[in-house]
């Protein structure tokens, strides 16, 4: 419990960032159908990771209904998170790649060593990287198929979180 001149106590502090997340993903509920992994390492759940791919039930222009899957002109909406959970500051690795299918060019969005933690004064560190890119799915450059997003944190514990969607064509 906190009172108005005392400190947080560290599961206090781990609630409050859930719920930040939570509420960012709810946010996007109502926009949008989601594939969204999360995933804590282990032994320790020092580490952990959540990869989101989103696409806008507005740009359905295949007309499916299917949000998850895209065609020429739909828009793509990514969303990752690495957390650093542990109870001391580390620099963790945070990569976030696009793999696609036959001869679409895997995209690294995200690859880069990220102080974590810095600002912890005992107990639980909630530091985290986060971010979002938002694509436009083109015939010439996305080939039909399962795309993956995998999103990585690795320091003293390594998390992967994959997120699917597909991208299919009608005649």
């Amino acid at each position: 419990m906190r009172s108005l001149g005392g400190s947080l106590t560290p599961g206090f502090g781990r609630l409050t960032v859930v719920g930040l997340v939570i509420s960012l993903f709810l946010a996007l509920a109502p926009l949008a159908h989601a594939d969204t992994q999360r995933v804590r390492s282990e032994p320790n759940g020092d580490i952990s990771a959540s990869a989101q791919s989103v696409a806008d039930v507005g740009s359905d222009k295949d007309k499916d209904g299917d949000a998850d899957t895209l065609t020429h002109a739909d828009n793509l909406h990514i969303f990752f998170s690495v957390f650093n959970l542990a109870e001391f500051a580390q620099t963790v690795r945070v990569t976030v790649v696009l793999d696609g299918p036959g001869d679409f060019e895997d995209l690294t969005l995200v690859d880069e060593n990220v102080e974590l933690g810095e600002a912890c004064t005992g107990g639980l560190c909630t530091d985290s990287r986060q971010g979002t890119f938002s694509l436009k799915v083109k015939r010439k450059d996305w080939p039909a198929g399962t795309y993956s997003l995998s999103v990585t944190g690795s320091g003293s514990e390594t998390a992967t979180a994959v997120s699917t969607f597909t991208v299919a064509y009608n005649k």
